[in-house]
């Protein structure tokens, strides 16, 4: 069942980064502990460094020291996205030492709890107040480190952007144009998005926020979910989150029996941290992927609605576990189904009769706020002599 609360529509200045810098050599600096530990290329903006990344194996750790950004002229922060294999216990943990600060605790946890996700990857924010002086950002695996995979540091510049809306504030955006939110890119377990919410003329449903496996054992790798509407909608959209998909394989939408095509994953960044080789040299995504489709209003019916998905493996799919989250779906109603509350009326800043002297319901044509009259454009009737 909806339920429906008044529109939000706001206009806020935020500060969000990009990792996209103006530099002719690679930017990303990636420490490899799986197989073997190895140290990537070392950037141009860290070759002011005068230690390396080690591997503290009595601390279950990999620490890796950064740059003051006080001497960086185009770093404003820097984002380190962590790939491990993630078995529902927690985690990594994220820590930050300051070269004579105490220690920071940036995370106490990266990964899920209680569900077995595969392979998954986080980024974080290393701010400049954190990292003004430079410091060490340890990533440790407590009798795990066999499963923590890389750690990938990039440099990001600070841009001010303006955000419609209250449900996302921006934080980081990738050289993809993917954008990571502030709770995201925290450290912490980003919250589920939970409920119905109305703006307008669109509803938009929760059809399941916390994680569900659409290859559950028995499921026949399909799940259905029953949708109430009210009326006809004009269209539709699904959208979720998705990990464990291979990129070879896909999930097949069906709408009270007419199958719609294919839950569509954002575009794939082979450049991304997230994107790993798996067994065989075979591409593989790691983390949380949004994926969506539109469903038109003419399938929709009044009272429930049957959506299935239905998950297709090829051949060579490693067969991870697949979870959805966050499954929602958007419905676009007529007017006449959904009325849009009348604006209020405007008195103030309003022109007075007296120096406005125009017919009533006359189209404006801009001559009254000191715009030129539109007369002094138009060409005089040609004389009924003309040469």
């Amino acid at each position: 069942m909806f339920t429906r609360s008044a529109t939000l529509l706001s206009l806020g200045f935020l500060l969000a980064v990009s990792s996209v810098m103006a530099s002719a050599t690679p930017d990303a600096w990636t420490i490899r502990l799986q197989p073997a530990f190895s140290i990537g290329p070392i950037p141009a903006w860290a070759s002011s460094l005068t230690n390396a990344p080690t591997l503290e194996k009595g601390a279950d750790a990999v620490d890796i020291p950064l740059p003051p950004l006080a001497s960086q002229d185009a770093i404003g922060c820097y984002a380190a996205t962590v790939v491990f294999d993630d078995n529902g216990d927690g985690g990594p943990v994220v820590e930050w030492m300051s070269p004579d600060g105490p220690r920071i605790l940036l995370s106490a946890g990266l990964g899920e709890q209680a569900i077995t996700l595969g392979a998954n990857a986080r980024t974080l924010l290393l701010s400049e107040s954190l990292a003004l002086d430079g410091g060490t950002l340890r990533v440790s695996f407590a009798g795990r480190m066999n499963r923590l995979r890389s750690v990938t540091l990039r440099p990001a510049r600070e841009l001010s952007v303006a955000s419609l809306g209250t449900a996302l504030n921006p934080a980081l955006i990738t050289e993809q144009g993917k954008v990571l939110s502030d709770q995201e890119v925290s450290g912490s377990a980003p919250a589920p998005r939970s409920g119905d919410t109305t703006e307008g003329r669109v509803v938009s449903a929760e059809l399941a926020a916390l994680p569900l496996r659409l290859d559950a054992p028995g499921s026949g790798d399909s799940m259905e979910f029953a949708i109430p509407v009210a009326g006809n909608p004009a269209g539709g959209v699904l959208g979720a989150q998705i990990a464990g998909l291979d990129p070879e394989s896909w999930i097949e939408v069906t709408l009270n029996g007419e199958s719609r095509g294919v839950l569509a994953t954002a575009p794939l960044a082979l450049n991304d941290p997230s994107t790993l080789l798996g067994p065989g040299g075979r591409v593989m995504v790691a983390g949380w992927q949004q994926a969506s489709l539109y469903l038109p209003g003419r399938i929709w019916k009044e009272g429930d609605n049957s959506l299935i998905l239905t998950l297709h493996r090829t051949r060579g799919d490693a067969g991870q576990p697949l979870y959805l989250q966050n499954v929602r779906c958007d419905l676009l109603f007529p007017e006449s189904r959904s009325p849009i509350p009348a604006a209020p009326s405007v008195s103030s800043s309003s022109p007075s009769p007296s120096t406005l002297h125009q017919p009533a319901g006359a189209l404006s044509n801009g001559s009254l706020y000191g715009n030129p009259s539109p007369t002094l454009f138009r060409a005089g009737l040609p004389s009924s002599g003309g040469s």
